[in-house]
């Protein structure tokens, strides 16, 4: 299964750079998907965190946003309902 992917450019640190082209000479990858690898797997993890975040502040009766708290005008966003 191919992953859909979308273009990103920006840039980076000598030290990335100097890393991410001494993975690719060690392990033959293409530096674009070392970097590809590496964002997704931190992108996985920040789900994962959010995730269980949302658990606990479900769990502590606080609201969160992906329940419809984003956009309402009443209360601050985050606090406990009286």
């Amino acid at each position: 299964m191919s992953l859909d992917l979308k273009d990103f450019r920006g840039k980076i640190t000598t030290e990335a750079d100097c890393v991410l082209e001494a993975q690719a000479r060690v392990t033959g990858k293409d530096r674009q998907e070392i970097a590809r690898d590496v964002l997704h797997a931190w992108a996985l993890r920040q789900i994962d965190e959010a995730t269980v975040l949302a658990r606990l502040l479900r769990a502590e009766g606080v609201s969160v946003a992906s329940e419809g708290l984003v956009g309402e005008s009443q209360g601050v966003r985050g606090s406990r309902k009286a």
